[in-house]
């Protein structure tokens, strides 16, 4: 007795031990030595706000993401699929409970007389449970969750890479309505150009050749304006897609692009990148490829199980339920694997590797999040210098402009040194255009690559979301 009580406890302790059993946890991760080169010190005292797109200003964007995000179907797709990974990891979950099976039949048959058959009513049930006692099966549940756990932060990063690409389109409509009204201002600039001179020609002060050159500069102008128009038409269209329109170039997104007038904070903690949905992800997928590798090695080890039948057979209903007519029996079984032609051994080994190759996953996605970080910090850097030397030389190329049209009006200057003034100011100001909204689709690049804003946000199974989700609620979270 005392000797079956001592395996019965050594039993329990080793499939506790084997369900405790983390493959990987947060101190032994693969990760790179990079906390010294990382952007070590102080939380910055900038005040940010919780929310990304709301340093923009603009709430016709926040609005159309969230228009976007409930109707984009790449996106609802994505959500369902990740509520059947959730049910599919109740499914492995369920191999923890027994499995009971009933059956009932009905017969006739004749045994003396062929011409009077007798009823035969059969009733029974069986049922099976496995008892985990080396832990494979709270190994392939573990490994469901944390397959789904990868699936709902893939979801998370989705939804963030999705915002980021409507906003980062919003403002390439901005900015192609920006360059489409340039375009026509550049117009009736070169329509009074043209003017000015033919006047001077009239009257023999100006050649032909000063003519047919600002003439060829307004149908350059005229030609660039139709371009210009067909591209807002091309934005206009990508951004209605996004949000699940019919692409009729119809939605608005005017205003002049905003100047970003906070810098990124300075020492920024490493923590950020802890939020990243596909960081988390991948750590997800690699405790579920650990899982999987503890799974298939348990596979070497017995099994135990428990089965049980009961069934009964009458003429009629009556005599169904009497207990003095049912056939029972309960039995249990050890299965150990002898031979099967290396089959276990070698997925063992398989599901091992494939954890090894997880590690090395996670470091490279790892070192790739990092490298995203720095470029898009040295880019903010980089274009915010751009900006401020773009704005001063499309402002001394358009007050340039003003004064050689006055000086050739007088007859002070040819006509070439008109036409190349034209020329730089129209290209600055276009510039300044494309360089600022540069700027901000970095900033949105930024904040992709950080999972959020510049402040550490909590779980986004912790977090609520601005939209309904199915079933399930997958598709929460506020990481904008």
């Amino acid at each position: 007795m005392r000797r079956t009580r001592f395996l019965v406890l050594s039993v329990s302790v080793i499939a506790l031990a084997a369900c405790a059993a983390v493959p990987v946890t947060d101190k032994n991760l693969p990760t790179p030595d990079i906390s010294a080169k990382w952007r070590a010190g102080e939380q910055s005292s900038v005040a940010v706000q919780n929310g990304w797109l709301d340093d923009f200003n603009i709430a016709e964007l926040s609005n159309f993401v969230d228009e976007v995000l409930q109707n984009n179907p790449d996106f609802r797709a994505t959500v369902h699929r990740v509520q059947s990974a959730g049910f599919n990891a109740k499914v492995t979950r369920g191999k923890f409970y027994p499995t009971l099976n009933t059956e009932f039949g009905v017969s006739k048959r004749s045994i003396q007389n062929p011409f009077v058959p007798s009823n035969d009513l059969s009733f029974g049930f069986n049922a099976r449970w496995e008892a985990d006692v080396w832990g494979r099966i709270a190994s392939q549940t573990a490994a469901a969750d944390a397959d789904y756990a990868a699936a709902l932060y893939d979801l998370e990063g989705a939804r963030l890479s999705l915002a980021a690409q409507v906003a980062q389109t919003w403002f390439d409509v901005m900015e192609a309505a920006a360059q489409l009204d340039l375009a026509e201002k550049t117009v009736v600039s070169y329509e009074r150009t043209v003017q000015i001179v033919r006047g001077r020609f009239r009257r023999g002060l100006s050649t032909g050749l000063d003519l047919r050159l600002t003439i060829s500069n307004l149908e350059a102008a005229r030609a660039s304006l139709e371009n210009r128009k067909n591209q807002l038409d091309t934005q206009r269209r990508r951004l209605e897609i996004l949000a699940g329109r019919y692409p009729a170039a119809e939605i608005m997104a005017t205003g002049a692009i905003p100047n970003l007038k906070d810098d990124v904070p300075v020492g920024l903690p490493m923590n950020l990148l802890e939020r990243r949905p596909d960081l988390r992800a991948a750590k997800e997928k690699l405790l579920s490829a650990g899982y999987q590798s503890q799974s298939a090695g348990k596979a070497l080890l017995p099994s135990i199980s428990i089965t049980a039948n009961a069934n009964n057979s009458s003429p009629g209903f009556s005599e169904m339920l009497k207990f003095d007519n049912i056939f029972w029996n309960i039995l249990g079984n050890i299965t150990q694997p002898i031979f099967e032609g290396g089959k276990l051994r070698y997925t063992a080994k398989a599901q091992k590797e494939l954890f090894e190759a997880g590690k090395k996953d996670f470091t490279q996605a790892l070192l790739v999040a990092f490298k995203e970080v720095e470029d898009a910090l040295s880019s903010d850097r980089a274009l915010k210098e751009q900006v401020k030397y773009t704005e001063e030389s499309a402002k001394n190329a358009v007050a340039a402009e003003h004064v050689a049209l006055d000086q050739y009006s007088r007859g002070l200057i040819k006509i070439a040194v008109l036409l190349d003034s034209q020329r730089r100011s129209l290209d600055q100001q276009s510039q300044l255009l494309s360089v600022k909204k540069q700027r901000i689709n970095n900033r949105i690049a930024l904040h992709l690559a950080l999972g959020g804003d510049f402040t550490v946000s909590e779980d986004i199974q912790a977090q609520t979301g601005k939209y309904n989700a199915p079933e399930g609620d997958a598709d929460k979270g506020n990481a904008l």
